[in-house]
């Protein structure tokens, strides 16, 4: 499993940033010209959904800036192939939250409560333990 780093992830709008800006330190005149007549907010539109989460995660788009043709600037397609290859996200950590009771009436309560929910999972496995057997003696 992957570690879980919060500074590898970002918004998809400072992730199109970082792509965009990287690729024209890369290409230079090159790349700027790969948009000449073009909406740039269309572009940039068009690649924020083609890239969809990839944009939230830094080491996918480092992967792929890493493995681009150093000929010419990928198309929006190609880039999210790059993407796809680079290493998968990982999923956050979900915070785990327990009960401390802190009072000894609280854990005494817990204590019964637990107690009860055992002695109740006991006496239903005891039943269907029961209900199996008497299906397969029949």
């Amino acid at each position: 499993m992957l570690d879980y780093l919060e500074s590898d992830f970002c918004e998809p709008s400072e992730g199109m940033d970082y792509v965009f800006g990287r690729m024209g330190a890369i290409y230079g005149a090159a790349f700027m010209r790969h948009w000449e007549g073009v909406d740039v907010m269309l572009v940039r539109q068009t690649w924020e959904e083609m890239l969809g989460i990839f944009l939230t995660y830094r080491p996918k788009l480092d992967y792929a800036l890493k493995h681009m043709d150093p000929s010419f600037p990928p198309s929006a397609l190609a880039f999210k192939n790059l993407c796809n290859d680079g290493p998968k996200i990982p999923p956050k950590p979900a915070p785990k939250i327990e009960y401390q009771p802190k009072t000894p009436e609280q854990i005494a309560k817990a204590q019964r409560d637990k107690e009860e929910a055992l002695a109740t999972l006991r006496e239903w496995s005891s039943k269907m333990k029961t209900r199996q057997q008497l299906m397969t003696s029949d």
